[in-house]
C-alpha cells in the first residue's frame, strides 16, 4: 500500500498537510453505533461476519455483513471493551445492519441498543495522522484494538486504525466528544474536513461502502475489501460460499483498481464517468480525489476483464496514467 502524499494546490489545505504530517481531526457524518448485550453476542457476530473476531477482550476487527449470494450488504467495525460490545457503521450501511443483526439478536438471546439516536446520541470522531499517538500519550493500540481511556475528562472509546491514515477512532457521546475534540485542539490537532479524508482515503486506494462498494458487488471484487474483511478460515456465514468459489476458482467479471489521472486546467472526470479504451468501454470510476495530491488526480473504479492493463484508457479525455488493483 502507498503512503499518504503530500497535497498540493494553490493554498494547501491545513487538514489534509495534519493528516501527512501532524494530527488531524476527522468528524464523520451519521454514523451508526449499536451496543450489543446479553447471553454471547460475540458469538451471534461471528455467526453472521464475513471474518474472525479475535479472542480476548480489547481487539475488535473490520468485517462485512452479506446475503446468501455472496453480496456485500455493509461493512461494520466491531470493538470489544470488556463486557462491551459495539458495531458501528456509516450511513450507508445502516439499515442493513440493524436489519440483518436485529434478525438474529432474538435468537441469540441478544439485546442491541442503537447508541446513535436520541438525546445523548453517540458519535465518532477520528485523530490521524504521524502525530496523533503524542496527544495520547503515545498510545500504542493494534488495528481495531479499543481500550476506554479518559481524554480531557471525557470517558470515552479508543479504537486503532491503519488504513487509510494511521491513528485513533475515539467513540462516545456527542457531549463527550465535544469535550475531547476541544482538548486534543488545544494539544494542537488540526481540523480536517471530509475533502481531506476523502484525498487520503482514494489516493491511497482504500475502497468506501456506498461509494466504491455497493450491495451489488462481491467481496473478491476489491483486494483491499477482500483482504482487511475476509477471513477463510472461520466458520460459516451467509455468502460464505459464493466468496470462496470466486476466491479459489475463478475471477470476477470487474475489478476496482486505483488510478492516478492526467491532471491540468480541464475539469477532473466524476464518479460514474466511463473507462475506455479505443472504442470499447472497459470499466468506470466510483470515486474522484477532491484534492490534487503532488499535482496529481487519484481515482478509484472498476475494470472489465477485457480491459488491458498494458493499452491507453482514459477517462472524459482524461488520460489514465497507472492502473493497480485496489
Amino acid at each position: 500500500m502507498e503512503e499518504i502524499r503530500t497535497q498540493t494546490r494553490d493554498a494547501p489545505s491545513p487538514g489534509y498537510t495534519a493528516l501527512s504530517e501532524g494530527a488531524a481531526l476527522v468528524e464523520f457524518p451519521k454514523p451508526t453505533i449499536l451496543r450489543l448485550t446479553g447471553k454471547d453476542p460475540v458469538g451471534m457476530l461471528a455467526a453472521v461476519l464475513t471474518n474472525e473476531i479475535p479472542p480476548g477482550e480489547r481487539i475488535g476487527v473490520y468485517a462485512a455483513l452479506l446475503n446468501p449470494k455472496g453480496r456485500v450488504q455493509t461493512d461494520l467495525r466491531v470493538s470489544k471493551n470488556g463486557d462491551e460490545i459495539f458495531v458501528d457503521t456509516g450511513p450507508e450501511g445502516a439499515e442493513a445492519a440493524k436489519g440483518i443483526l436485529g434478525r438474529y439478536a432474538p435468537f441469540s438471546r441478544v439485546k442491541m441498543e442503537d447508541l446513535s439516536s436520541g438525546d445523548d446520541a453517540w458519535g465518532i470522531l477520528g485523530l490521524y495522522g504521524p502525530r496523533a499517538g503524542e496527544l495520547l500519550g503515545n498510545l500504542d493500540l493494534a488495528e481495531q484494538e479499543g481500550i476506554r481511556t479518559d481524554i480531557g475528562g471525557a470517558s470515552v472509546l479508543l479504537a486503532g486504525v491503519a488504513k487509510p491514515v494511521g491513528g485513533y477512532d475515539l467513540i462516545g457521546s456527542t457531549d463527550d466528544l465535544d469535550t475531547v475534540r476541544e482538548f486534543l485542539i488545544g494539544g494542537g490537532a488540526t481540523l480536517a474536513n471530509q475533502e481531506d479524508y476523502e484525498t487520503a482515503r482514494i489516493s491511497t486506494g482504500i475502497p468506501r461502502f456506498g461509494v466504491d462498494i455497493t450491495p451489488d458487488n462481491f467481496p473478491g471484487e476489491s483486494d483491499n475489501f477482500l483482504h482487511r474483511t475476509v477471513s477463510f478460515g472461520k466458520g460459516c456465514y451467509p455468502g460464505q460460499e459464493t466468496v470462496a468459489r470466486m476466491h479459489y476458482r475463478g475471477s470476477p467479471n470487474k475489478k476496482l483498481h486505483r488510478f492516478e489521472l492526467e491532471s491540468g486546467p480541464m475539469e477532473p472526470p466524476e464518479a460514474g464517468d466511463e473507462i475506455r479504451q479505443g472504442d470499447d468501454t472497459v470499466g468506470f470510476l466510483t470515486s474522484i480525489t477532491p484534492l490534487q495530491v503532488d499535482g496529481k488526480v487519484y481515482a478509484l473504479g472498476y475494470l472489465t476483464r477485457k480491459a488491458n492493463l498494458d493499452s491507453p484508457m482514459s477517462a472524459e479525455g482524461a488520460k489514465i496514467l497507472s492502473a493497480a488493483p485496489a
